[in-house]
């Protein structure tokens, strides 16, 4: 790849061939004429195309893109100052007007597809003026380019300024490119000292507020799966607000004057402009793909930019996960730089309002309420200062003045072996995770200054770590810490009505700092391959070895990481309500200790991914597994097939006591004989309860259809009670998806007599229950028609939903088998989620006459993990032969539903 180190305005447009060609058809002082404009067109449309080509190509070959958005701003100043030429000729106004560029274009920053903004100033009351504009206008809109324009005098020019701060920053930004330079003297004198320079604390400040409201918009954060690289923080509008305070408070044409005068370092300029340039480059890049102004980074521009840009896949870490890793360093980056300018920009006059100075301890003092040091030399005479100064900071909920901030950016280098090895480092470290308070704060401090990420190299390598997926939404070191947060939200007792074990397990803890670490290395070797849990486990050894912790620590550590999926992966993916399901996982577990510890984990893991991946289903699902398997653990049940019997029968009992108190006993009990032992160890007493009286006046119908909303899960449930028969559960399902339902789980019971109970938990498509009537209504009727076999599900899902749109991902097909369980094959499939999928699933195992027992659906963003209990229709286990036959048929169904029918 090669770059072009300098903008050469001829190799972009050969200006004077252009002007011979013009002044060959115009002499440049008679008015144009319609065949000479006819004649000019044509060679101003060429000129524009062959140099943005020319543009395109520099930029593939490796332009930087300061070179395109100067290339372009060049051949745009070149085209409007010739037909503004062109429109003038001739004209005797002794007032002419004046055309000035503003905006992005006024900084000399136009990008490939922006908007040409223009501002034609007009003298006061000149009638002639609007007719001139006009005609020029319509030659630029002639030969296709995008302008954007305003008329005004000066006057009006101010009273705009006055009334939109955007008005007046893009006015601020104008330069002039063609016609009466007096007027734009004036224009530009009116403008800075009317509408600026007597107030300019006020243009700062509203600045300050239009990027804290534009944060906000965003969610404050820099961590977005499809960034906007112009407005999203740490992006380019972060960086020109940089530049305006710049300009406007410290009166400074270029950023590195800056530097003379203390308020940025070399260093801090030098990484100003390489996020500069990589922002400027990807959004040229963006701008070239779509072929027009699109600022979004989607999952689809992704891929295809890294591979523009020459990024190869890795082992662990694919391509465009490289690519997202620079862009979020960078976002990062700028992040810090515009944290540290802006405050010190804030501190000067916050000191001058409300100056205080305090010394608090060893080199640390309290400077306008921020903590700062003594002596800028107190680092590198202490480096242990460095992890001193945020346990300071930490325990005084104390904000680090921004120049200690930079010192210790600056002395980053003190942060090496011999400092990591020092005990005393360590214990303060430590004393940060058993902090009563702000310790995700104080992580996220050290994280943001690269304190972090030097202290503990191994995390340093997963900062901006990402996964090209739809489910994780952050970077894989601010995951950790929002994991982290999440704890002590839980600590707090923030979530104690939402999370009461939760909560209460973790304000038992006696030593938080083990978990804390636990969940800093839980992610630790993402990027380094498949199974980083067992990877991760071996890199917090070392981790914790170098800090010289003790033995057990060490070990249990090491175990949460290795160990943590293993929670969620049971909960959401196997059947809670299978007793060997519960031996196993409890078996895997081995101690209450280790099942307490996980399952903190394991609940701050999930709520730190992305919005909306926590909800009430989870939670719910997390506690059963809780509960039971602390049952299992505590009371030392050992689930043997004479246990279990033993056990169905209890809850059939239990559930007896319960209904025969309102319902004739006789009834209830002929109605608990029709089922099999596996239905009471399937669902509590209470469940089988609400069976019964949802049946008990229509039990004698051909089907049955009954919903009922669970606020606890934030789900609905439907039963569903119809005759056996095979493919059953292929036909709801695909009823379901139809009719636009999301499918949580599925359980599925057959009675002594031929009938089938199969109970769904479903929701909308937005995670939400299904509650309104019509709604309803629609699901039930479209169900009644499809087992009555008057609609075919296949028709019914023959095309996409309206609005569905293809996931730019490549997932494929796998089926993973568990054998352990003795009277159920568990079969889990992972496929890209796309409408109809697990219809076609389902008919798969019907045609290959495989009963299906209970259903677990999970998904992960674009990922779906369809799980299955599988018995043949003997009811017994399904050999390997069986599977293999099964696995290649579901291959190819799952293949075809990249074809436009599902038929």
């Amino acid at each position: 790849m090669t770059t072009t180190p300098h903008f050469e305005k001829e190799e972009i447009l050969d200006l004077a061939a252009l002007d011979q060609q013009i002044n060959a058809i115009h002499d440049g002082h008679s008015p144009l004429t319609d065949d000479q404009r006819a004649a000019i067109l044509p060679l101003l449309r060429t000129a524009m195309k062959s140099g943005r080509d020319l543009l395109h190509q520099h930029h593939l070959a490796g332009a930087t893109g300061q070179y395109i958005v100067q290339g372009h701003t060049f051949l745009a100043d070149a085209i409007l100052q010739r037909i503004h030429a062109l429109t003038v000729a001739n004209d005797t106004s002794p007032e002419p007007f004046c055309l000035a560029a503003t905006g992005g274009y006024g900084r000399r920053e136009l990008a490939p597809f922006s908007d040409i903004d223009l501002l034609f100033i007009v003298p006061d009351e000149h009638a002639t003026q609007p007719a001139l504009v006009e005609k020029m206008l319509y030659i630029l809109w002639d030969i296709g380019m995008d302008v954007g324009h305003a008329v005004r005098t000066v006057e009006e020019c101010l009273q705009q300024a006055r009334q939109e701060l955007q008005i007046l920053t893009s006015m601020l930004d104008s330069r002039f490119l063609a016609g009466d330079h007096k007027l734009f003297t004036h224009y530009r004198t009116t403008l800075f000292n009317n509408a600026l320079l007597n107030d300019p604390l006020s243009f700062l400040r509203a600045k300050l507020l239009e990027q804290s409201k534009r944060h906000e918009r965003f969610g404050a954060s820099l961590y977005y799966l499809e960034p906007n690289i112009k407005e999203n923080p740490g992006g380019l509008r972060d960086l020109h607000t940089f530049a305006w305070i710049s300009k406007y408070r410290y009166q400074v044409t270029r950023i590195q004057e800056l530097i003379p005068m203390g308020i940025i370092t070399e260093e801090e300029f030098e990484n100003f402009k390489r996020c500069r340039a990589f922002l400027r480059r990807v959004r040229n890049a963006l701008h070239y793909r779509a072929g027009r102004r699109d600022d979004r980074l989607t999952f689809a521009h992704q891929v295809a930019i890294a591979q523009e840009f020459g990024y190869q896949d890795q082992p662990g870490m694919l391509a465009v996960e490289r690519f997202m890793r620079r862009y979020y360093r960078v976002a990062r980056r700028v992040g810090h730089l515009s944290w540290i300018f802006l405050r010190k920009y804030q501190d000067e006059h916050r000191e001058v309002l409300d100056w205080d100075r305090r010394h608090l301890e060893d080199a640390f003092e309290m400077i306008g309420g921020k903590l700062s040091l003594t002596s800028p030399d107190a680092l590198q005479e202490k480096p242990i200062r460095i992890m001193r100064l945020f346990e300071v900071a930490q325990r005084n909920l104390l904000s680090i003045h921004p120049d200690t901030m930079r010192l210790v950016t600056q002395n980053l280098s003190l942060i090496n072996r011999t400092f990591r090895a020092d005990p005393k480092v360590t214990a303060i470290f430590l004393s940060m995770l058993n902090g009563k308070r702000a310790v995700a704060w104080v992580l996220r401090r050290m994280n943001d200054a690269g304190v972090l990420g030097r202290y503990i190299p191994e995390f340093g390598r997963i900062i901006g770590q990402t996964q090209h997926d739809m489910y994780h939404v952050f970077t894989v070191d601010e995951h950790t810490i929002l994991a982290v947060e999440s704890l002590r939200h839980i600590s707090s007792g923030k979530f104690s009505h939402e999370l009461p074990i939760a909560t209460q397990l973790m304000q038992k803890l006696n030593n938080p700092a083990l978990l804390y670490l636990a969940v800093m290395f839980h992610d630790i070797a993402k990027g380094l391959g498949p199974n980083h849990h067992i990877r991760g486990a071996e890199i917090a050894c070392k981790i914790c070895e170098r800090m010289e912790l003790p033995a057990n620590d060490i070990e249990m550590i090491a175990w949460l990481v290795e160990n943590h999926l293993i929670f969620s992966r049971t909960a959401f993916r196997r059947d809670l309500n299978d007793p060997e399901t519960l031996a196993s996982f409890a078996k895997q577990i081995g101690t209450v200790r280790k099942l307490n510890l996980l399952v903190l984990l394991t609940v701050a893991d999930i709520r730190a991914v992305g919005p909306g991946v926590w909800n009430q289903w989870k939670g719910n699902l997390l506690r059963q597994l809780y509960e039971r398997s602390l049952d299992t653990l505590d009371k030392g049940i050992i689930f043997t097939p004479e246990e279990i019997a033993r056990r169905a029968e209890l809850l059939k009992s239990a559930t007896f006591e319960i209904l025969a108190k309102e319902h004739d006993p006789e009834r209830v009990r002929r109605h608990l004989d029709r089922f099999y032992p596996d239905y009471f160890t399937h669902y509590a007493p209470d469940m089988l309860a609400e069976h019964f009286v949802a049946l008990k006046e229509v039990d004698e119908q051909p089907l049955v259809i009954v919903f009922k909303q669970v606020p606890k899960i934030n789900a609905t449930r439907m039963l569903v009670y119809t005759p056996d028969h095979p493919g059953l559960m292929a036909r709801i399902s695909g009823s379901l998806s139809a009719s636009g339902a999301n499918i949580l789980s599925a359980d599925i019971t057959t009675t002594k007599d031929g009938m089938a109970l199969d109970t769904f938990v479903i929701q909308t498509q937005n995670g939400e229950p299904i509650e309104t009537p019509e709604r309803l209504e629609r699901i039930e009727s479209t169900l009644t028609r499809v087992l009555e076999g008057k609609l075919r599900p296949s028709a019914l899902l023959a095309n996409p939903p309206a609005g569905f749109r293809r996931k730019p991902f490549d997932i494929s097909f796998s089926m993973e088998v568990d054998d352990s369980l003795d009277t159920f094959t568990v079969v889990e499939i992972t496929s890209l989620d796309r409408p109809g999928l697990l219809f076609a699933i389902t008919r798969v195992l019907q045609n290959q006459g495989v009963q299906i027992r209970a259903a677990k659906i999970a998904t992960y963003g674009e990922r779906v993990v369809d799980v299955f209990y599988l018995r043949d229709m003997f009811g017994l286990k399904l050999d390997p032969r069986r599977l293999a036959t099964v696995e290649k048929m579901l291959r190819a169904a799952v293949d075809k539903l990249e074809q436009p029918s599902l038929s």
